[in-house]
């Protein structure tokens, strides 16, 4: 189990959807929120070592005041959330794609370079969060700004307030293109109190916001970094009524039949296919020493995630259930994340419960599951 919590499989083929799968989507997620609170800690160091070179290069001989030893009070960071207007009759596929579109537009041009150039924007993460509720579908945009130097209230509500109006300005541009089959334009425009929010941190307090969007698809309540908040959809709630696509394959989930459950999962599984979840703008990855890995890369990392291995079954055992009874997994997942090892050897028969000193072995390196049970598939 990660981080005692979450029981997973591995040692399973991995098909490296951030949008559609469960297991990967958690991988994926996990390792760009890693990237995020990496890029943001490299941020801040390179901002205080320019600091300390320049007050050094002014009091040459001198030692460096304490406050520019540590990196915890640099960095200045923009989280936001743009959303637009939707409601029961939207296809996801059209808001999805005005969404995207509009904040293509918005982050470029000639009016956006100057306006990086104003505030100090050194670069971005955006991420897509998709939700469903009474209103629909409701896809909306979280992204982090990392800017190179302060701004005061004013210049904060002068971003925001330039922000907003481009934002709505773009919107209504590709709005458009998407007709009802009457042949009226949708409205997505946002409207002023719903379009974009604005939370500005800075220094040690961006790595560890507890920007609380947060419930977990399964499992209680906790906080979360700024980080996880832009790179970990598949760990939210919505708010209010509304549930994250994972939640709409749960029987019962709105009072949805199953009839209607699986046509809005197909719709979702759709318009997601082939987009790109998280990016950064150019650059930024780079100049934060991130290294680039795709989605599918960074779910073969999933056995390198920390976790205690509680149980091994063959391979045989794990393939047979998968094909007749594949509810059966999703049971011995409940069961392992009680570490009701017992209930799992009954649900998957004839693997091996391991003691604490295998489990210790595995965790030190010293051991593989294999080692255990040869030809097989890991639950951790």
């Amino acid at each position: 189990m990660t981080n005692g919590e979450k029981a997973r499989f591995t040692g399973t083929m991995l098909c490296g959807s951030i949008w559609a799968c469960p297991t990967c989507s958690a991988i994926i997620r996990h390792e760009r929120a890693h990237e995020v609170a990496l890029a943001i800690g490299n941020h801040a160091e390179k901002l205080r070592k320019a600091a300390a070179d320049q007050w050094q290069a002014e009091h040459e001989g001198q030692r460096l005041p304490p406050e520019l030893m540590v990196s915890d009070s640099f960095g200045n960071y923009i989280f936001g959330t743009l959303t637009l207007r939707h409601d029961r009759t939207m296809p996801l596929a059209m808001t999805l794609d005005a969404i995207l579109k509009g904040w293509t537009k918005m982050i470029n041009g000639s009016p956006w370079q100057r306006a990086s150039e104003r505030w100090k924007i050194r670069g971005f993460v955006r991420a897509i969060e998709i939700t469903y509720g009474v209103n629909g579908w409701h896809p909306h945009i979280h992204f982090v700004m990392f800017l190179d130097g302060d701004l005061d209230d004013g210049q904060r509500e002068a971003m925001q307030q330039w922000l907003l109006d481009r934002w709505k300005t773009m919107v209504k541009r590709v709005a458009k293109a998407y007709k009802k089959k009457d042949g009226n334009p949708y409205n997505v425009a946002p409207n002023d109190e719903h379009g974009i929010d604005l939370q500005f941190k800075s220094g040690k307090d961006a790595g560890t916001a507890a920007a609380e969007y947060i419930t977990k698809i399964q499992g209680d309540k906790g906080g979360v970094t700024l980080a996880q908040e832009i790179a970990r959809g598949d760990i939210k709630n919505g708010r209010m009524g509304s549930v994250n696509p994972f939640q709409l394959l749960d029987s019962g989930c709105l009072g949805l039949s199953d009839f209607q459950r699986e046509d809005l999962w197909l719709e979702y599984w759709q318009a997601t296919l082939r987009r790109r979840c998280i990016t950064w703008s150019r650059g930024l990855k780079e100049d934060m020493e991130v290294e680039e890995l795709e989605d599918e890369e960074l779910a073969e990392k999933a056995d390198e995630l920390p976790g205690l291995v509680g149980y091994v079954v063959p391979n045989r055992v794990y393939k047979d259930i998968r094909k007749s009874a594949p509810e059966t997994l999703a049971d011995a997942l409940d069961a392992a994340e009680r570490e009701d090892w017992q209930e799992v050897a009954r649900l998957l028969p004839g693997g091996v419960i391991l003691t604490d000193e295998q489990q210790d072995a595995i965790a030190d390196g010293e051991a593989k599951p294999g080692d255990y049970l040869p030809t097989m598939s890991v639950m951790v």
